[in-house]
């Protein structure tokens, strides 16, 4: 088994009677990403939080390129399933390719999912440069990694150097056919973009918007954050806004 790198491992806040919430991680990073946003949802909301590891990730390049995004997927399902088996319903918040997974795993069992927040998602729109990528047919076995686009100084991202090209494709077929399934999240929503992201176009988040098919959509526009805005000036922010969406959903649906 390959070696998990210091600080991208699986993470865990139990807590008993409260809404559950499942953190996902994005595209090359760790749960470095999202340790700080499970952390305060747990510390100011008392959530119950699961952050899992995707496979392939947090490890190496060479064990990332032994997997795709079925495995991705996997790991997603099983924590989901797993959660929903002892706290019901649950909600779903993830950065990036994280915030793609949220969108499918909506989209295609939404018995399980309570609400989601994605952050910095792709709901089908790419860059043309990884467009331009996946289509080379001489592309190189492995390209620069993509972490740490992140406006505040100092921060940096845990993420891969570099990234198989290989994978880059499955993500690439991830994202397009979870755009293809926006129609069939009804969920409550909390989409988060950020107005400037150098990884993922912004548009992602109106995308996202106007293709799902819930009656509770909301976008949250950050104005000083990038792509990795878990770990960026807006931090807080996002901890705040997500914990009261999931407050204020959760108490609906007790009344209802």
């Amino acid at each position: 088994m390959a070696e998990i790198m210091n600080g991208a491992e699986a993470f865990r806040f139990a807590a008993a009677d409260r809404p559950a919430v499942l953190v996902l991680h994005g595209f090359t990073g760790t749960t470095q990403s999202m340790r700080y946003l499970g952390e305060e949802l747990h510390r100011r909301f008392g959530y119950h939080v699961h952050g899992p590891r995707l496979a392939g990730h947090g490890t190496s390049p060479d064990d990332m390129a032994t997997t795709g995004y079925l495995n991705w997927l996997g790991t997603a399902e099983a924590a989901l399933r797993e959660m929903a088996a002892s706290h019901g319903k649950v909600f779903v918040t993830g950065l990036s390719m994280g915030g793609t997974l949220c969108l499918n795993l909506a989209a295609r069992f939404p018995a399980l999912v309570a609400g989601i927040v994605p952050i910095n998602g792709c709901g089908g729109r790419l860059s043309a440069e990884m467009s331009e990528l996946v289509l080379a047919g001489d592309a190189p076995d492995r390209v620069a990694g993509i972490g740490s686009d992140i406006k505040a100084e100092g921060v940096v991202e845990l993420a891969y150097p570099e990234v198989p090209v290989k994978c880059v494709r499955d993500a690439n077929a991830l994202m397009g056919a979870t755009g293809n399934l926006l129609h069939k999240v009804e969920c409550p929503t909390l989409i988060i973009q950020s107005r400037q992201d150098h990884v993922l176009p912004p548009p992602n988040g109106p995308l996202i918007l106007q293709g799902i098919s819930s009656r509770d959509a909301r976008i949250l526009w950050l104005e000083n954050s990038y792509h990795v805005a878990t770990l960026d000036n807006d931090r807080d922010l996002i901890v705040e806004r997500t914990g009261r969406f999931i407050a204020e959903v959760a108490s609906d649906a007790g009344d209802s």
